[in-house]
């Protein structure tokens, strides 16, 4: 009997966006509070990459720039904490829907997210997703996404008496990052053009599906193989 899947939903850009100008807001308060100048970040891309990159990279070549990198991190989480409210979040389409019908049919359910860990959880609860993500890999683990998954699995063992081999697990994210690090662990990849990529881009990655929106989740798992949920 095949075995049941195990999904990691990237947020930014695959569940949800928040607004960009509320983001950079919260970055350029907490960058100034530390004296550091604004390096142009809405010329900057962020997606796919880890927070823990991001603020390396806005942080630059300073001295304690490590112990300056959790402290950002840290008060990053907590402004976002204070100020993240429903009408700066856009939930994309069939978000909830395949959240919810995952979750029907007993299929675990964690994140792969560049977000830090507080502030992915901020996020899903505050855009309106139930207590559901119980484990994941999180973007203060490594400025490399590639890390990711790798923690996604250690925390889903540390939880469950389940051993899963990598290709049990199916990434859903928007962004080539995404496809990279599901081939990285050995996992499925669903990429889904919600985010900053057309099909035609993202396919160039060769993920194992490319999707238009997160609806059916019974249908995109039939299309990997697991045929159990048909």
């Amino acid at each position: 009997m095949q075995q049941t899947p195990i999904l990691l939903y990237d947020i930014d850009g695959t569940l949800l966006n928040v607004h960009r100008e509320f983001i950079l807001g919260i970055i350029e308060r907490e960058l100034s509070r530390y004296n550091i100048e604004k390096p142009d970040a809405n010329t900057r891309s962020f997606a796919g990459r880890t927070d823990r990159g991001i603020f390396m990279e806005l942080i630059g070549d300073v001295p304690n720039a490590q112990e300056l990198l959790n402290t950002l991190m840290d008060k990053y989480a907590e402004a976002m904490a204070r100020h993240l409210t429903r009408e700066f979040i856009q939930l994309h389409n069939g978000a909830f829907e395949s959240v919810e019908e995952a979750v029907s049919l007993d299929i675990p359910v964690g994140l792969c997210t560049g977000n830090v860990r507080a502030v992915a959880m901020e996020k899903v609860k505050t855009a309106g997703f139930p207590d559901t993500f119980k484990f994941g890999g999180f973007g203060e683990v490594s400025e490399d996404r590639n890390e990711l998954p790798g923690e996604a699995d250690r925390e889903y063992k540390s939880l469950f008496s389940d051993r899963p081999e990598p290709g049990r697990y199916v990434i859903i994210g928007d962004t080539p990052n995404d496809i990279r690090c599901a081939k990285h662990f050995g996992a499925k990849s669903v990429a889904v053009t919600t985010g900053g990529f057309s099909e035609k881009e993202l396919a160039t990655h060769k993920p194992d599906l490319v999707i238009s929106s997160l609806h059916n989740p019974k249908g995109w798992l039939k299309e990997l193989g697991f045929k159990n949920f048909s």
